[in-house]
């Protein structure tokens, strides 16, 4: 075989991945068979490319003060530490207002220490690439309150989000409503345009965002774990995660309450709902601001 053949298959090796594994160990280039396994050059260069795959994805690209939270039973319900990161790894990569991706996308957690390339891409195995599209406020509503249809059962479509804070009500007799959206901390107006950064599935219209799929496609900006990775080397050390993004409530008569987290203080609560101290007392006969405890239910004002 000449040397062009050699270079030829070698670069149909490094750009068609499947080749390496492929059941069928003979390629055609120009016109002549070539047996992957007899020619002695092509397999000592798969084999170096398979060892250097694997040294890569052992390379250390940051390190986690935090547990990240990428568990099923919990990122399918609620908001995930994880999912914030990967949300706000993304709208640092991109032009957008906001972020959403459906927790389906994450796969596992990452623990304490260090993280490899391997960790992040067993956490988002997909591949999935990111798109931002165009959409109207009222179709944006519209995908914000099917993400949370399904609360407070688990379900694939829940999603993880930056640049947008969501209070929504929920319960299991209760059709579930967005009350609230902001985005940067503005209020989501239905008529204006916003640019939404997202995983390829859910911008074809999966899990249910049908939606999305019908939005403006502006870009497509690349893989969502190569995003992240990006991210990590540049953060270097992951400490403190901005939370407080998706916030269920639950509507009894003409109010809304929240249910008191662990670690809730009061100020807390105000920051979330953003109202008052005073207000938040007031609307529950509260003397004594220190004095709530885990389970309470607080009725929070200006949520009617």
């Amino acid at each position: 075989m000449g040397k062009l053949s050699v270079f030829l298959a070698v670069l149909l090796l490094l750009s068609s991945p499947l080749l390496l594994a492929a059941d069928d160990k003979k390629i055609e280039v120009n016109g002549d068979s070539i047996n992957l396994e007899d020619d002695q050059q092509i397999m000592e260069l798969k084999n170096e490319i398979e060892k250097k795959s694997e040294l890569e994805k052992d390379m250390f690209i940051g390190s986690t003060v935090v547990f990240l939270n990428g568990e099923a039973d919990q990122i399918r319900s609620c908001e995930s530490n994880l999912g914030a990161l990967i949300t706000d790894a993304i709208l640092n990569k991109v032009e957008a207002d906001l972020v959403l991706i459906n927790s389906r996308t994450i796969n596992s957690s990452i623990d304490k220490g260090l993280i490899s390339v391997r960790d992040v891409r067993e956490a988002i195995p997909a591949k999935d690439e990111v798109v931002v599209k165009k959409i109207k406020g009222k179709q944006l509503l519209k995908s914000l309150s099917h993400s949370v249809s399904k609360y407070p059962e688990t379900a694939g479509f829940f999603p993880q989000v930056s640049g947008i804070k969501i209070i929504f009500a929920g319960g299991l007799e209760l059709e579930n409503e967005v009350i609230r959206a902001t985005i940067n901390s503005k209020p989501l107006k239905a008529e204006a345009e916003y640019l939404i950064a997202t995983n390829d599935s859910l911008a074809a219209g999966g899990d249910g965002f049908e939606e999305l799929e019908k939005a403006e496609e502006i870009k497509n900006t690349g893989r969502l774990d190569q995003i992240l990775i990006e991210y990590l080397q540049q953060q270097e050390i992951v400490e403190n995660i901005e939370m407080n993004r998706i916030i269920p409530v639950r509507k009894e008569g003409n109010n809304y309450l929240y249910q008191v987290q662990k670690g809730d203080y009061l100020y807390l609560i105000a920051e979330k709902f953003s109202v008052s101290i005073a207000e938040i007392m007031e609307a529950n006969g509260l003397q004594n601001r220190n004095l709530i405890y885990q389970g309470q239910q607080l009725i929070i004002p200006g949520l009617r």
